[in-house]
């Protein structure tokens, strides 16, 4: 019976995997928002194609499934300048409790103080300050995954988000969204991962406006090597009109305790290292997204497991 479910969720999968990157072709247009800066220097130095990867305190946030796999306390956390204002917070927690694991994260993006200028200049030929304001956007994720066969390993998430710009009436909102997540593993050295962000969603602001985001498939394989390493591949699509699909890889060579990893995302090459040394552990990636910044590329993250 399980290798009957197993064969019958790595077929869905694979045709997943063959069918949607057709479904994408000659869509167009781009989303950006506050999760999809993507956390952790591990997963970002192999280009984010973690999906099927999950195995450490960041598979809340790419795939609930991996908790599963979790049989240690452990927690990273990582701090990052995006650019001139804006600053980027993570912190994450995950322990085995009852049959799978628990997981308990933390992402913000925040601003300092903004100024808003007018639109026309004065007789000194000057833009005059209207206003000042602050801009932050929290997510709150808790997150459950659990085995479902020895090969077949289901998760989800739960998301509270946030935000508040200051001193700008109506600019507070509330809302929550759902992300579940699938792990399979066909054999000892392959895995195939699928999870589906906001699959359902709803962002309401003050001013009594609503917003739902459309959800965002992610379809993924990893290979694991002890000779050559571990490979990952992640295929990403929006699932609405007008947005064409993303493709991202990774690999990482781990020995000892050292690592070494690169990555391709968002058309540019990623790269990373990491040490562990006892329970601790330190990961680095160099990260280029042009949409965020030009020049802020480091990522530093800090672990401990127990």
């Amino acid at each position: 019976m399980e290798e009957a479910k197993l064969r019958f969720l790595s077929s869905i999968v694979i045709i997943l995997i063959a069918v949607v990157p057709a479904y994408a072709i000659g869509q167009g247009g781009i989303e950006f928002d506050m999760l999809s800066t993507g956390v952790g220097a591990r997963p970002l130095g192999m280009g984010g194609a973690f999906t099927a990867v999950a195995d450490n305190a960041d598979c809340p946030f790419y795939n609930p499934a991996g908790l599963a796999n979790i049989y240690f306390k452990e927690i990273t956390t990582t701090q990052t300048k995006l650019s001139t204002d804006a600053d980027h917070y993570y912190i994450s927690y995950v322990q085995p409790l009852g049959k799978g694991s628990l997981g308990i994260s933390w992402i913000q993006v925040g601003t300092g103080s903004l100024t808003q200028t007018s639109a026309t200049v004065d007789a000194y030929n000057e833009v005059i300050n209207l206003n000042s304001f602050s801009y932050f956007t929290n997510a709150y994720l808790i997150s459950y995954g659990m085995k479902l066969t020895k090969r077949i390993a289901a998760g989800l998430t739960a998301k509270y988000l946030s935000s508040d710009m200051t001193r700008q009436t109506g600019g507070q909102a509330h809302g929550y969204s759902v992300s579940p997540g699938v792990l399979v593993r066909p054999s000892e050295i392959f895995t195939l991962g699928f999870k589906i962000d906001e699959l359902f969603n709803n962002l309401s602001w003050g001013t009594g406006t609503s917003e739902k985001a459309p959800p965002n498939l992610h379809l993924g394989m990893a290979v694991r090597s002890n000779i050559s390493g571990l490979f990952a591949l992640d295929f990403s699509q929006i699932l609405k009109s007008g947005y064409t699909g993303s493709i991202s890889a990774g690999y990482e060579w781990e020995r000892e305790g050292l690592a070494f990893r690169l990555g391709y995302a968002d058309s540019a090459m990623t790269a990373g290292a990491g040490f562990r040394s006892g329970v601790a552990q330190i990961d680095y990636a160099y990260v280029q997204q042009t949409s965020l910044s030009k020049d802020n590329v480091h990522r530093i993250s800090l672990s401990g497991r127990w």
